[in-house]
């Protein structure tokens, strides 16, 4: 569960944000407030004992700070009790603009030294844009000066001011904005000579005192931000704080079951699209999207506006892949949709998205990498809305990726010629946590894209560090043959006989030979697990001595039996492990095409076993 401490615009920020998303939490304020909010509410102050006890009660894993900057009292029980209970910490917190060679700003440390500096000065009409609780602070200066405090036009702010005791006269309830007219009217109205400020931010409208102060021509005396406590993560955006909190959630609360699902890069296409659109018939970007999946079911999601104009517009939503281990999770999918003549429906390349250079994939060579379906999503999205709206045009869709470059070479794109960035995928518009389908659904075009280039040879390995081991033997292979299938060995090979490879190799690493020898074409640990007492029979058979036998019983990982059978010590244990694998496979095999088994032992030692069709295999053990 989720605590945020809000009741300001960041607080708001991130409470909206959470409810698009659909995510439950609790909304602690100090004082009762007019914000709607799906979280549930809590109202007053709570200590650092108090918070502690709240949070354990409640399961809470991770706090977000979105209050004030001056709640400095707020900010330390936060931390303290987020220590006492173990918690992560996420502060939401107010950019610092940049005050640099402003001749009109002066800094107080604290409202102490900015009352001495008041009293000190000249300046009889005083206007302070501090807000109500400020007042008590300074009390000395409206009590001797004209000081005039622009409040917030609610009940309890003028309740508040009626306590202090402050002259009514001297009191101005009005909303806050940006609007720079407004501050310099009432300041002349009011004939100031200094304007007073907290450090507070652009969600505090610093910049409209400065270029109000500017066009006044009078000081702006403002007291400096306090120092926070260290918090676990800051982000200063709404779009860096839901980026951040996919990322948290992801590590926080990845216990239950069944695990979130997530969407595609091709949903998120969409809904960038869909927001472009909205942007471009109203000049106004939508808050919030949602698109209808293949599935029937419907995605919503935050937007984040780009630029926009009369005929083209732009923005970014935010990748959620669920649980799974996705690398473009909580990264930027973004849209630039632009209106053009005619009809039709064009897809570009944009910033991070890659190019098709090699075929054998769904895309032809030349095409940015946006796949059949997210294609389809988009086009019927897009030609529904413009029926919607009585319009008759066309479309070009650029779709971009901000990080995508730097992501692409943590996926299989560099393999199958995509260059340039990631691919904009998906089937369903869903992604399912560590779904097989979805893994095999990547190893497919790999194949393909090896076959189409000519490469008739394929290396299967789990994975990069098994690759590394036997690379040195298939020099004369380009990196395309070479493909990993994680642990779905059986359906791996099966792809790789469909696609019509002729010579197949699989390199296997001794923990997971153990668990094919045992049968197991699916090595996942959900799937199967280290069977001891079937190693231990083939040591067995081999007539090692009964200690080594019992040993072996009572492993818990794989790879301790290297340590207690040497390769050296029995050649024959090795050579049966692999003989097995090699039997296990088989099956799968057509006569016409040469396999061969590759079990890796520690980092030189390869035992090898090859089969041909119409002739049975041959086995060699070797070093390197």
């Amino acid at each position: 569960m989720i605590l945020l401490f809000g009741g300001t615009t960041e607080g708001r920020q991130a409470a909206r944000i959470l409810d698009i998303i659909g995510q439950n939490y609790y909304y602690s304020t100090k004082a009762e407030t007019s914000q709607k909010v799906r979280g549930r509410l809590i109202v007053g102050a709570m200590d650092a004992d108090a918070m502690a006890k709240f949070c354990n009660a409640n399961g809470i894993r991770l706090i977000i700070d979105a209050a004030h900057p001056f709640a400095v009292d707020l900010h330390h029980n936060i931390k303290n009790a987020a220590i006492r209970c173990n918690i992560t910490t996420l502060r939401f917190e107010r950019p610092v603009p940049d005050f640099l060679n402003n001749n009109y700003v002066r800094f107080f440390d604290d409202f102490v030294s900015l009352e001495e500096a008041l009293l000190n000065s000249d300046f009889e009409n005083i206007l302070a844009l501090t807000g109500v609780q400020t007042i008590p602070k300074l009390r000395a200066v409206w009590q001797k000066r004209q000081c005039y405090f622009r409040i917030l036009d609610t009940r309890l702010s003028r309740h508040k001011a009626n306590k202090y005791g402050i002259p009514q006269y001297l009191v101005i309830p009005m909303a806050p904005d940006e609007d720079v007219d407004s501050l310099v009217a009432l300041a002349k109205k009011t004939g100031v000579r200094v304007l007073l400020s907290k450090e507070s931010g652009a969600s505090g409208f610093i910049q409209s005192k400065i270029e109000a102060a500017a066009l006044l021509k009078v000081p702006l005396w403002m007291v400096r931000r306090p120092s926070l406590p260290d918090f676990s993560y800051k982000v200063f955006s709404p779009k860096s704080f839901l980026q951040r909190f996919y990322h948290l959630r992801r590590e926080l609360m990845q216990d239950k079951s069944p695990l979130r699902k997530g969407y595609t890069t091709g949903t998120c296409l969409t809904a960038a699209a869909k927001a472009c659109f909205l942007g471009l018939m109203t000049g106004v970007f939508p808050d919030e999207v949602s698109v209808m999946l293949p599935d029937g079911s419907e995605a919503v999601f935050p937007v984040f506006p780009g630029s926009i104009s009369d005929v083209k517009a732009s923005c970014v939503v935010i990748k959620d892949a669920g649980d799974d281990a996705d690398v473009i999770h909580g990264h930027e999918i973004g849209c630039e949709l632009k209106i053009c003549p005619g009809s039709g429906m064009k897809f570009l390349q944009g910033k991070g998205v890659g190019k098709v250079t090699l075929p054998g994939l769904q895309v032809p060579v030349g095409q940015p990498a946006i796949n059949p379906v997210p294609r389809q999503m988009v086009t019927n999205l897009l030609e529904h809305l413009a029926e919607d709206y009585g319009l008759e045009m066309g479309f070009e869709v650029r779709a971009f990726v901000p990080e995508g470059e730097k992501l692409a070479a943590k996926t299989f794109n560099p393999r199958v010629g995509v260059v340039g960035g990631i691919s904009i995928i998906g089937t369903s518009g869903r992604v399912i946590p560590f779904s097989s389908e979805a893994f095999l659904a990547s190893i497919r075009p790999q194949l393909s894209v090896a076959m189409k280039t000519g490469c008739r040879e394929v290396v299967l390995t789990s994975g990069k560090r098994s690759e590394n081991l036997i690379r040195s033997d298939f020099s004369h292979l380009p990196d395309t043959a070479f493909v990993h299938f994680g642990n779905l060995i059986g359906n791996t090979i099966k792809m790789a006989v469909e696609e019509g490879a002729e010579k197949i190799t699989l390199a296997l690493m001794f923990a997971k030979s153990t668990k094919l020898a045992a049968g197991n074409l699916n090595t996942h640990s959900k799937n199967c697990r280290f069977n001891p007492v079937f190693v231990a029979d083939i040591a067995r058979d081999c007539g090692l001595a009964p200690d080594v036998i019992g040993e072996i019983e009572s492993l818990k990982m794989a790879n301790a039996v290297l340590d207690i059978i040497p390769p050296e010590i029995s050649t024959q244990f090795y050579q049966i492990i692999a003989t097995t694998c090699f039997e296990v496979c088989k099956p799968l095999i057509p006569e016409n095409i040469v396999f061969k088994f590759v079990m890796l032992i520690g980092k030189e030692s390869k035992i090898k076993i090859e089969y041909r069709s119409g002739s049975d295999h041959k086995l060699c053990h070797g070093q390197g």
